[in-house]
């Protein structure tokens, strides 16, 4: 049962991970991305988290934009990048304390009045509220940081 859910979630993550390395540009027939101004380049979002390349696209033709000639430009091209991961490593530890809650809550539920079981999910619950709220003001330190750099998120 172990290896058909950890099967499961790489598979997942696998999945995941390709569809926010990999930007993805709709194209017209003639094989050129699809230019037209009612619609928007595809925005690649799974479940809030963003892609890397997220604030980087031309508004015309859907491909990346270049980084610039000047030092200047070219290190926000580099912030807006690392923000972008640094953003969903976050919402990620979102996730999985939210997760880790939910087995807590689990334990506890399933603890039959063993109160050492009891314990361990409370322990495993107030755990993920630490982190949780360490995640949190990770988020609004890095909005903070960017906002200062002049690069928005």
């Amino acid at each position: 049962m172990k290896k058909i859910i950890i099967a499961i979630t790489l598979i997942v993550i696998g999945s995941v991970g390709v569809s926010i390395l990999s930007p993805t540009i709709s194209m017209a027939d003639d094989n050129k991305p699809a230019a037209s101004d009612d619609k928007k380049c595809p925005s690649g979002k799974i479940l809030t988290l963003k892609p890397w390349y997220d604030g980087l696209m031309e508004k015309n033709d859907c491909s990346l934009k270049t980084p610039g000639t000047d030092a200047n430009a070219q290190a926000n091209y580099i912030w807006k990048i690392a923000l972008n991961i640094i953003e969903d490593l976050l919402q990620i530890v979102g996730y999985a304390t939210t997760g880790y809650i939910m087995y807590g809550g689990f334990l506890m539920m399933t603890s039959n009045g063993a109160p050492e079981k009891a314990a361990h999910g409370r322990k495993t619950i107030m755990s993920a509220a630490i982190g949780l709220v360490i995640a949190l003001v990770s988020i609004a330190i890095v909005g903070f940081v960017s906002s200062r750099i002049g690069v928005s998120l």
